[in-house]
């Protein structure tokens, strides 16, 4: 799950002009990054099963980025840092629990389509994951449903964003989506774990990035939800 990560927070940030893009993919993709974190200090590991030429995904044994538990602990963090005005969201509440819920939501996506699954609390608990991947072509369609209803709220709610500021968001989210279908659709032989964990933190900063500068929005009050979505 990649791109689906993307939409949720696009979708997120949607819901105020106060919710920059920015902070939102951040938090949305930051299990991943603290994955990589991990996998580099050696405490988690990526694994290629045998069957990874016919099924093309991989498992992984991440209890401290990926457990229940520790991304319950990731995203409350996330969302104190939100509600004391650190992460550009605006201050209080509403900053709080969206962030919050980036980062959740994380997890949530990941135990839908993960076969190994995520671990309840450490890599000896029970894991959670119903497997969509093995069915990859319906996998990649619910993260392209995903990305497009994001895409969507996001462009609907920002109705003065430059031209060039648009074109640039949509050109890196078609070129990312179209990666991720190639590469999981054929089966390459994946990167050593250490290019990936580079790969998982780099590309976070990237798209944090991005977001700022697509969604140059000052903060300064405190953040109120648009109603009505």
């Amino acid at each position: 799950m990649f791109v689906g990560h993307l939409g949720v927070g696009l979708a997120l940030s949607s819901r105020s002009r106060r919710f920059r893009l920015g902070p939102l993919l951040g938090a949305a993709l930051l299990l991943d990054a603290l994955l990589g974190v991990f996998v580099l200090a050696g405490m988690e590991q990526v694994i290629v099963p045998p069957s990874f030429a016919t099924g093309h995904y991989l498992e992984f044994v991440f209890p401290y980025s990926h457990g229940l538990l520790n991304a319950a602990i990731w995203s409350g963090l996330t969302a104190a840092l939100a509600a004391g005005g650190w992460l550009r969201l605006g201050r209080g509440a509403a900053a709080a629990w969206v962030a919050g819920a980036a980062v959740f939501s994380h997890w949530i996506l990941d135990a839908v389509v993960h076969v190994r699954g995520l671990p309840l609390l450490g890599a000896d608990f029970p894991r959670v994951g119903l497997g969509l991947w093995k069915v990859m072509p319906l996998a990649l369609g619910l993260e392209l449903l995903l990305l497009a209803c994001g895409v969507f709220l996001f462009l609907r709610s920002r109705h003065g964003l430059p031209p060039l500021r648009r074109g640039v968001l949509l050109a890196v989210l078609g070129l990312i989506a179209l990666l991720q279908i190639v590469g999981q659709l054929t089966g390459a032989p994946p990167p050593p774990a250490g290019a990936l964990a580079w790969t998982w933190i780099v590309q976070t900063a990237v798209l944090v990035l991005l977001g700022l500068w697509t969604d140059p929005v000052p903060v300064s009050a405190p953040a109120a939800a648009v109603p009505g979505g």
